[in-house]
């Protein structure tokens, strides 16, 4: 069996956990300066070294690394043409379509994802958008990996509950810290329903300076990042969820996370969402407080909540379904047990 490495320049990441995991490969972060970006130079030629250093030291038959940001895969690449090591690429997203404009440090970064995805033996997305975007740059061996999220085994918890809200609904949002995701809007448009009660939760490196500047109505609460075992009583014991932002092409994990603990969800029209997601889902228009508070009044209906629940239960096992041909073709890549093709 072939060594796998995987690989990525950060502190976290849910479809790095569950990509090793799948494969059976030793997962790596490597971060140096994480955090501002005035940073960024030092960090990426420090993480250049240390990359190389790293690989040097374990000397995997396969290193998975992920884009972005594009010099990880791009010092993989390196390494592997000079040690005969084969890579592939996990584009967690296309850093030129989802951060940049089009002027010159675009087109830049741009031919850079390029020669990573046509130097590497093989690419994977998390949807058909970044898969047709990689064929369109001559990628080799595109497969489309969604992200899959076990099916939360808990069940509602009122204990629980009571520890984090008196109002007679809740509503839970989890962020990671985006300056698109539409963090204030979702406050402002809970706060025009006292009955409601929203939790969020993410990491207080990246949301408490941001929340500190901003005061949180009384119905809603900033939990910091809590514990697996409790954050998966607290999705399960949820009314429903909120996940709402401008970020643009991204089909967020914590969707995947909801849909696995049967939660009616209300997030922002997107169209890689609304590919995967289709009708189970309830779609904002835009990121207004507004709009937001109709939302939330609509799931004030609990027969309404009750469709959009069997709704979400009824994709969650079609993708359940589906999974094991996905991670079938994903082990043959990995392992190269057949050429998958360009398809």
């Amino acid at each position: 069996m072939s060594k796998v490495l995987l690989i990525l320049w950060g502190p976290f990441g849910f479809r790095a956990d569950e990509l090793a995991e799948t494969i059976g490969a030793e997962r790596l972060s490597i971060t140096v300066l994480y955090g501002p970006r005035y940073f960024a130079p030092i960090r990426y030629l420090a993480l250049f070294f240390k990359t190389l250093v790293i690989l040097s030291q374990r000397h995997p038959d396969v290193v998975y690394a992920q884009n972005p940001p594009v010099f990880c895969p791009l010092t993989c690449l390196l390494y592997c043409r000079i040690k005969g090591a084969r890579l592939i690429i996990d584009h967690h997203s296309i850093w030129k379509v989802k951060t940049l404009g089009g002027g010159p440090l675009s087109k830049l970064l741009g031919l850079l994802e390029e020669v990573a995805a046509r130097g590497a033996y093989g690419n994977t997305a998390p949807h058909d958008y970044w898969a047709e975007k990689l064929r369109g740059m001559g990628a080799r061996n595109v497969l489309v990996v969604h992200d899959f999220v076990e099916r939360n085994p808990n069940s509602r918890d009122e204990a629980l509950r009571r520890q984090f809200a008196s109002e007679s609904l809740i509503a839970i949002s989890s962020h990671g810290g985006h300056p698109l995701e539409r963090i204030e809007a979702e406050a402002k448009g809970v706060a025009m329903d006292t009955t409601v009660a929203l939790l969020m939760t993410g990491p207080p490196a990246k949301l408490e300076a941001r929340l500190s500047s901003y005061a949180l109505p009384p119905n809603v609460r900033y939990l910091g990042f809590l514990e697996r075992e409790t954050y998966e009583r607290l999705k399960a014991s949820a009314d429903f969820a909120l996940n709402i932002t401008d970020e643009p092409y991204t089909l967020s994990h914590v969707l995947l996370e909801f849909a696995a603990s049967s939660l009616p969800t209300i997030t922002s029209r997107q169209r890689v969402v609304e590919d995967f997601f289709g009708d189970a889902l309830l779609y904002t228009d835009s990121s207004s407080p507004a709009e937001i508070a109709e939302k939330v009044r609509t799931f004030r209906d609990a027969s309404v909540r009750e469709d959009y629940r069997m709704r979400i239960e009824r994709l969650y096992d079609a993708l359940q379904a589906r999974r094991p041909e996905e991670l079938t073709r994903l082990r043959a890549l990995v392992f190269a047990e057949q050429d998958p093709g360009r398809s």
